[in-house]
């Protein structure tokens, strides 16, 4: 697997994602856009660093680890610490089926 080009694609797929936007629209505070961003990269990668989650939305380490704590408060996202590294993915519930169903609508249509 070539993680670079991986990267790129997913990075021009979920910066010009009308259902990551319209995602974002239906969930409120939960639903903010870049928050919908991090949950649409679980599509193709069911657990991801925090440092891949800032490359691939454009965030700083910092801002990603923010994000990641709402989501993980909303008990959306889950951690796993491995050594130096923390690894998240999405915690496996109705929700989260569903949000990743709904992010994927947008892009198979």
């Amino acid at each position: 697997m070539d993680a670079n080009k991986d990267f790129e694609k997913i990075k021009e797929e979920i910066a010009n994602s009308e259902s990551v936007r319209a995602c974002a629209r239906r969930h409120g505070t939960v639903g903010d856009p870049t928050a919908m961003k991090i949950c649409y990269l679980f599509r193709h990668h069911p657990e991801l660093s925090v440092s891949d989650i800032a490359t691939l939305v454009d965030l700083s380490i910092s801002a990603a680890s923010r994000q990641l704590k709402k989501l993980k408060e909303a008990d959306i996202v889950t951690s796993n610490k491995q050594a130096q590294t923390v690894y998240y993915s999405l915690q496996n519930n109705e929700f989260t089926q569903n949000l990743v169903e709904e992010l994927s609508e947008g892009v198979t249509k």
